[in-house]
């Protein structure tokens, strides 16, 4: 009787799918996202009609989903980036409204992306303070990501390139990665507190990072690399940008994962193709999980 039942309900809903419904969400199943805001949040304006009253959405942030048929305006010298599902990225500078329009391609009852960043991403994304930027020379040296000195942090194995977030310190930065037999297996000077290093061979195993810069200061860390790929935790598919798509899944990684796939999570966002989006936000985002 149960099952009878359920493939009842199955069908009304693949029905009701392929008549253009689409599941009720919070407040929509999104049609894009903001990618970059040129200027200050608070210069945004969202309008949004919600059950037929129109709401206004104020300091938005990144990775902000918005509606179809949101008007978007800015004010001032303000400009904001949307990433808009069919119609591309597209700008919005002061004074000129941009209406929304709708997301391409059918409805998705389950796993929707644009829900998910909503419920998932988004909460946490407004609790950071946006005006609290990477550190400058003069201040304590260290990771960005503050686990990271803890140990704990894992990598999947492969070539790859990889990315350390440092803070604070002098420049020139310098990174140095071994393997359990002290090995150097890739080493790199850099001038920005994003030090990547490229092709890096890991294997399963156990690896130590020296990061020093100029005063002199050093950091160290233990890693792990292991052969099991994190397990994805939230459905992001649905999203038209593979760019926001890929910032998406990190976020969330770290986000379930603080203490062992947040630096994997920083991996996979530095790998991301580059679309236009503000990624010292994500990057923020994610070292802000375990820190609070």
């Amino acid at each position: 009787m149960l099952e009878s039942k359920v493939c009842k309900l199955a069908s009304v809903i693949i029905a009701m799918a392929a008549a253009g419904w689409a599941w009720p969400a919070k407040a929509c199943d999104g049609a894009g996202v903001i990618i970059q805001i040129g200027g200050r949040p608070q210069d945004v304006q969202i309008s949004r009609i919600e059950s037929g009253a129109t709401s206004i959405v104020t300091r938005p942030r990144v990775l902000e989903v918005i509606c179809r048929d949101d008007v978007v305006r800015t004010s001032g010298d303000t400009y904001v980036v949307l990433s808009v599902d069919g119609a591309g990225t597209v700008r919005v500078d002061h004074n000129i409204a941009y209406t929304v329009p709708a997301r391409s391609g059918a409805p998705s009852l389950i796993g929707n992306g644009y829900r998910a960043l909503d419920e998932q991403i988004m909460p946490d994304m407004k609790r950071l303070p946006w005006n609290v930027r990477l550190k400058g020379a003069g201040d304590d040296f260290g990771f960005a990501l503050p686990g990271l000195a803890a140990g704990g942090q894992q990598l999947e194995a492969g070539t790859r390139s990889l990315l350390l977030r440092l803070v604070g310190g002098a420049a020139p930065y310098k990174v140095e990665i071994t393997d359990s037999k002290g090995t150097i297996v890739a080493s790199q000077a850099s001038p920005s507190h994003e030090v990547v290093l490229n092709a890096v061979p890991l294997a399963v195993g156990t690896y130590h990072i020296l990061a020093s810069d100029s005063t002199p200061g050093t950091l160290t860390a233990d890693i792990a690399v292991v052969d099991t790929p994190p397990r994805e935790t939230a459905d992001y598919s649905n999203l038209a940008d593979p760019e926001v798509r890929v910032a998406a899944a990190a976020a969330t990684l770290a986000r379930d994962y603080t203490a062992t796939w947040s630096l994997e999570a920083e991996q996979q966002l530095q790998a991301a193709p580059v679309d236009g989006l503000d990624r010292d936000k994500v990057f923020e985002l994610i070292e802000s999980y375990g820190s609070d």
